[in-house]
């Protein structure tokens, strides 16, 4: 479907090899380990592999804050 995001709102290369942090994966909105349905379609929401993994088991919908976004950082 080509869906940003939903945690950073920037674009997901579907094309990227699973396993690469800017990769596509599939973020439970409420963790199953915290009660969310694994079957529920409206308890998924698309994720960069990087974006889920700092989510952890946390429960973040939506965009964080700029400052947050994994390529926003100072190096």
């Amino acid at each position: 479907m080509g869906l940003p995001c939903a945690l950073c709102g920037q674009p997901i290369d579907y094309s990227l090899p699973a396993g690469d942090p800017m990769s596509y994966e599939l973020d439970e909105i409420v963790p199953v380990s915290r009660g969310g349905s694994p079957y529920d379609p409206d308890n998924v929401q698309p994720a960069h592999r990087i974006c889920n993994q700092r989510k952890g088991d946390g429960t973040r919908r939506g965009a964080p804050a700029a400052s947050r976004l994994p390529w926003s950082r100072k190096w």
